[in-house]
């Protein structure tokens, strides 16, 4: 909306080059939600992306996270912002940021010495945090231009008292009609568009619980889970239609009860989610395949779950854009059967630290 930009003069500035004269200050407001960053921690930086009659116009990259002026000209305009800057990711590959509706970021692939892919299977690295806002369309009009720079001059500006006119742009816009006095110290464009982006998290959680008899003789755990989406369209909102493999890391064993000793292991993973925006189903099928070690350090059992069209989405937790849930057995029926070996004189179990399973494994997972 049309306001006085003197309230938001702690934003950014990026002054307009000579060919820019005939312009309008755009103040572009990020409104962060507390349930985005839930640690209270903003990025340090976003970059913003412009676009005027549907092509690319340019880009900036601020650490001013709440407000930032940039100077327009006339033309029909979109914005999309990420948080921090393309190059700030180290997992992460960034595709066609100069095409509004096409740009998209995909996981890099990831490599591994204990997992036997299939020719045509893609490992892919869990994606890092990250947030895009998307701005409704906006247009700065030749008659905005005229009235920016009227009252920005000293004719127009903060040395006169001055009566601003009735001004209804093709834009969402409040027109200030009253009079004003605006001195030196305060000014710093009398005109201005505030726009609005509303960021969210792309990237969601998947967490992966196993029900196990005999739980308290398992000592570390292998994952991988594949059908996931490799990639995410920034302006769409939607994941891309390529897959990889992930693999689920972090596992934690609870015991549900002792005296059968039947527990259950949670495991959890940062994920775009499934390819084309999609839920799993049966016509995908995903498979989970776990691999369990005992605490005699020498037993290994392996397991492949199907599980297509067990996989549930329930409420986000705060910093992540859903929550996609996978509950294998349950107490009365666990699905992990190891033997009942008996445990070394010093062996802890999975809720402990332990060794590498091998050495130098990229995913490996220390319990």
């Amino acid at each position: 909306m049309l306001m006085l930009a003197a309230a938001l003069a702690a934003g950014c500035r990026i002054e307009p080059p000579l060919h820019l004269k005939q312009a309008v200050k755009v103040v572009v407001k990020v409104l962060w939600r507390a349930e985005i960053y839930p640690d209270g921690i903003k990025p340090s930086g976003v970059t913003l992306y412009f676009f005027r009659n549907g092509e690319y116009y340019n880009s900036q990259t601020t650490s001013q996270v709440d407000s930032c002026a940039v100077h327009l000209e006339p033309g029909k305009y979109r914005i999309f912002m990420i948080s921090h800057s393309p190059d700030e990711f180290a997992y992460m590959d960034f595709h066609d940021m100069e095409n509004f509706d096409l740009a998209s970021v995909s996981v890099m692939e990831t490599k591994s010495k204990w997992y036997t892919r299939a020719d045509d299977e893609f490992l892919i690295n869990n994606p890092e945090q990250m947030t895009v806002g998307v701005s409704d369309e906006f247009e700065i009009t030749a008659e905005m231009v005229e009235q920016y720079r009227y009252y920005s001059s000293e004719e127009g500006g903060w040395k006169s008292w001055v009566t601003k006119p009735d001004i209804k742009p093709d834009t969402k816009a409040d027109t200030i009609t009253d009079s004003e006095q605006i001195d030196e110290d305060t000014w710093v464009t009398y005109y201005t568009i505030r726009i609005p982006i509303y960021p969210r998290n792309i990237v969601s959680q998947y967490w992966v619980t196993i029900y196990s008899e005999y739980a308290d003789v398992l000592q570390s755990v292998r994952c991988s889970t594949t059908g996931m989406a490799r990639s995410f369209y920034l302006t769409q909102d939607i994941t891309g239609p390529d897959e990889g493999t992930q693999f689920v890391t972090e596992w934690k064993l609870t015991m549900d009860d002792n005296v059968s000793r039947v527990g259950h292991i949670d495991g959890k993973v940062t994920t775009f989610g499934f390819p084309n925006g999609e839920m799993p189903g049966p016509d995908r099928d995903p498979t989970l395949n776990v691999s369990t070690l005992l605490i005699d350090n020498k037993t290994v059992q392996d397991y492949v779950f199907k599980v297509g069209n067990l996989i549930t989405a329930e409420e986000a937790p705060d910093g992540y854009r859903a929550l996609y849930r996978l509950i294998l057995g349950s107490e009365a029926a666990p699905v992990i059967h190891p033997p009942d070996i008996e445990k070394p004189e010093d062996a802890q179990g999975l809720d402990a630290l332990v060794n590498e399973w091998d050495s130098g494994e990229e995913v490996e997972v220390d319990m």
